[in-house]
């Protein structure tokens, strides 16, 4: 009697351990991926002409200004999904982003990414392949990000002016500040060479 009662001890202890066994699996296959799902958001992927993009998550928070200043200055919606945990081209910093295949099907090698907060608030990182992952130190206004979003634009463009000036004339072409310019544009386009430059 006593050597049955043993058995049954023993293998109701079996199973036990087999099912904490099979607890602790589910566990550790299904933690990584909640850890993932926590740090994930949806992007939503804008690009231009010169193939500069600026990556903004969670799409869910892009504002209709946001959208709106995103259109004036010819960067349209390309394509969203989910972000991934990325490093620089150093392995310097860590951002979620797009994910590398989505950048190379667009052809980009250059963009910002942007991280909404709030209404008021967002985090703003540069993405270049000479410099790697430059991340913020501090959160932006709207009203900041636009008035140096041409400045960074340029930074990408390096010492190019004539894409430079065609992005400033393609905004507005007819103002009377442009109008009055062209001439004068003209002239230094002349003097670097490019004598039939198009504007």
């Amino acid at each position: 009697m006593t050597f049955l009662l043993a058995v049954r001890q023993i293998r109701h202890h079996t199973s036990i351990m087999k099912l904490i066994t099979k607890l602790i699996v589910l566990i550790l296959l299904f933690v990584p991926m909640q850890v993932t799902a926590a740090y994930s958001y949806d992007y939503q992927l804008y690009k231009n002409s010169e193939n500069y993009g600026i990556v903004v998550f969670p799409k869910k928070h892009i504002s209709k200004e946001l959208k709106d200043h995103m259109s004036s200055i010819s960067f349209l919606e390309v394509e969203s999904g989910k972000t991934v945990m990325r490093r620089g081209t150093k392995n310097e910093n860590e951002s979620l982003m797009m994910p590398l295949e989505v950048q190379k099907k667009h052809s980009i090698e250059k963009f910002i990414v942007i991280q909404v907060l709030n209404e008021h608030e967002m985090l703003v990182g540069i993405y270049d392949p000479q410099w790697g992952l430059t991340l913020p130190s501090s959160s932006f206004g709207l009203e900041t990000f636009k008035a140096n979003i041409d400045k960074t634009l340029n930074v990408f463009r390096g010492d190019n002016p004539r894409r430079k000036i065609k992005l400033r004339l393609k905004n507005n072409p007819n103002s009377k500040e442009n109008v009055f310019n062209i001439k004068r544009i003209t002239k230094y386009m002349q003097r670097l060479g490019e004598v039939n430059a198009r504007i």
